[in-house]
């Protein structure tokens, strides 16, 4: 019976000690991260890089410290153009490459309602720092289902005018708004 006891005070006072210790420690120890035990080593350093130096869609929405904002500043294309384009496609379709410093954004494979055997994909180039019409230079892709192949078909022209007009809209807009 007095094992038990003394037992229980060595538990409690080795216990004790080790949280006093462990509180002491040295602040350089590494906290449990769940995020690091969820993913991969290398999907684990992207996301640290992300939050370290910021990611696409914190830099175009301006959320951020004082220097990330700058930094959206020194971009060679129109951010209207850019915003209304990135809008306008990500409402449609999903996206495969959007990268803001070359002003390329590509959709991926889209299949239309109803038309299960066709398929586009739309890409956008802005490269004007005004905003202006032929800052833009799109080009839809259009492929039909021919046996288990895709085959490239001709589409019409006024598809990619029309839709131009959409994202120079929107982006009139976007200006209007911001003044």
């Amino acid at each position: 019976m007095k094992i038990k006891k003394y037992y229980s005070y060595y538990s409690y006072y080795l216990v004790l000690i080790t949280l006093v210790i462990s509180a002491c420690g040295d602040s350089n120890v590494e906290k449990f991260d769940a995020e690091k035990s969820i993913y991969s080593p290398k999907d684990y350093a992207y996301i640290q890089t992300i939050k370290r130096e910021g990611s696409f869609l914190r830099d175009m929405l301006g959320v951020g410290n004082k220097s990330d904002r700058n930094n959206n500043q020194l971009l060679n294309i129109n951010p209207y153009l850019w915003n209304a384009s990135l809008n306008i496609l990500s409402s449609a379709m999903p996206l495969v490459s959007i990268d803001s410093a070359s002003g390329v954004i590509i959709s991926d494979w889209y299949s239309l309602k109803g038309k299960s055997n066709e398929r586009v994909k739309i890409s956008v180039l802005v490269n004007s720092k005004e905003l202006r019409a032929d800052g833009l230079n799109i080009k839809v892709f259009k492929q039909v289902l021919k046996g288990n192949s895709w085959l490239s078909a001709d589409i019409n022209p006024n598809i990619a005018i029309n839709l131009e007009r959409k994202i120079v809209q929107k982006a009139g807009m976007l200006s209007n708004q911001k003044d």
